[in-house]
């Protein structure tokens, strides 16, 4: 998740220069404060949540609370799933 967030999103925004940012996210480093998510990179975002977790992300989770950081983020949609 830090590798999508550092390297492929800054990449998919048509606006965004096409390198990375120098300043590189943490797991805790707050996301929309920090301008790292907008409106359309959280969409890109939870894309990637949904081919990592092979799951859809429900829309009751779509809120700002659930996308705070990576931490949150891991928290909310990255659960082990028990071994059958």
């Amino acid at each position: 998740m830090l590798h999508f967030v550092n390297e492929v999103l800054p990449g998919l925004d048509a606006k965004s220069p096409k390198e990375p940012p120098s300043e590189r996210i943490e797991a805790g480093t707050p996301l929309f404060e920090t301008n790292r998510l907008d409106s359309l990179s959280i969409l890109h975002l939870i894309a990637a949540i949904e081919e990592l977790t092979g799951e859809p992300v429900p829309d009751a989770k779509v809120t700002m609370k659930h996308f705070q950081s990576i931490e949150t983020i891991t928290e909310t949609f990255c659960h082990e799933r028990p071994l059958s």
